[in-house]
């Protein structure tokens, strides 16, 4: 066989070897690397916000590090439970704050645990209100959100996610009025005005490649139908590009206990949106590898398997079985049950 020929079965073979290894990352997407802005991941398997209930008096607790350093891994990120901006009566007891001194000191020890497993944290800031606000209680709010990024920087947390999905924060300024051409610009604007304001001050305070925020674009937000849904979103991503902040963080219209519409899809907000894209909705590892092969998104966000797989990336990686969720505990006070006594694979190898 002439060096001519050998040349070209060498390149055969490195061409099959290069298939086969884009084949195993397809299959395994959710296990490859990313930069995320200032941050390098080691995997794009993402710890959802998650209301859980365990902050007595709104300070996070002992069992609160316990937990986030159970899931936290080398170059994962996780993005911590909803985190209020101001004294609150939420429909929600015990969920925590970032108001106050006391909270944030409490703060600094959960992310030092999530940090000295080298993973990357992210609080998210919330506000439960979901009422109109009056032009002062507007400037208010922007300035509670600042200072609970600024506090969430001073616990160590390494940037912030706003949580602007379910209704919180964009919807609840709709103008009831349309025009005869479709959706008025006034009403995108009202609809989203506090959301990009408290998005604007953020990101001044802490950064814009440190601020991420989360989006349901497929939620009612009123009973009138003068708000299209997507129109909205995609007026909002694209406003969100001008602010330059580092993620959108979607979640789809579907979820385990509730049908969906199909053709709600996330694609027109992913185009609009020139930054990471993160969703989240219910996805298996099959979805979630499929979702980032495809482009579709950048990384995917778990709620309910992460809460009851601490080493839900291992699981991923090594296709293992995974424990079930309990749903009767998801809001319970109970430091222990439902929330820090999910075993890793290692704790149950060692009981067999």
């Amino acid at each position: 066989m002439g060096v001519e020929a050998w040349m070209l079965v060498e390149d055969q073979e490195k061409q099959v070897v290069s298939d086969l290894d884009e084949k195993a990352n397809k299959q395994q997407a959710l296990l490859t690397s990313y930069q995320l802005g200032p941050f390098r991941l080691s995997h794009r398997i993402v710890h959802a916000p998650m209301t859980r209930c365990r902050c007595t008096g709104g300070v996070p607790q002992p069992a609160t590090k316990l937990y986030y350093g159970q899931r936290a891994s080398p170059g994962g990120l996780l993005v911590g439970e909803p985190a209020q901006v101001m004294p609150s009566e939420s429909e929600y007891q015990d969920v925590p704050g970032i108001f106050s001194s006391e909270q944030v000191e409490a703060w600094k020890a959960v992310v030092k645990a999530v940090h000295d497993k080298g993973a990357i944290f992210f609080c998210q800031i919330w506000h439960s209100g979901r009422t109109s606000l009056s032009e002062t209680e507007s400037r208010i709010l922007v300035q509670n959100f600042r200072a609970a990024a600024r506090n969430a920087r001073l616990a160590g947390f390494d940037g912030v996610e706003i949580h602007g999905a379910h209704g919180y924060l964009v919807g609840h300024e709709l103008v009831r009025e349309r025009d005869d051409t479709g959706i008025d610009t006034r009403i995108q604007q009202n609809a989203c005005r506090d959301a990009l304001e408290i998005v604007q001050a953020v990101a001044d305070e802490i950064g814009a490649d440190r601020v991420g925020f989360r989006f349901s674009p497929y939620t009612e937000y009123t009973d009138s139908e003068v708000c299209d849904q997507l129109e909205l979103g995609v007026y909002l991503a694209e406003a969100l590009n001008k602010l330059n902040i580092l993620y959108c963080h979607f979640i789809e219209s579907r979820s385990s206990t509730m049908e969906h519409d199909k053709n709600q899809t996330l694609e027109p907000f992913r185009n609009a949106f020139k930054g990471a894209v993160i969703t989240a909705g219910g996805y298996t590892r099959e979805e979630g590898n499929a979702a980032i092969a495809s482009g579709r998104a950048d990384l995917i966000a778990y709620g309910r398997l992460f809460l009851s797989n601490p080493d839900l990336p291992k699981r991923f990686e090594l296709k293992a079985p995974l424990n079930k969720y309990d749903r009767g505990t998801f809001y319970s006070n109970n430091k222990i049950k439902g929330y820090t006594d999910y075993p890793t694979l290692e704790e149950l190898e060692l009981k067999s």
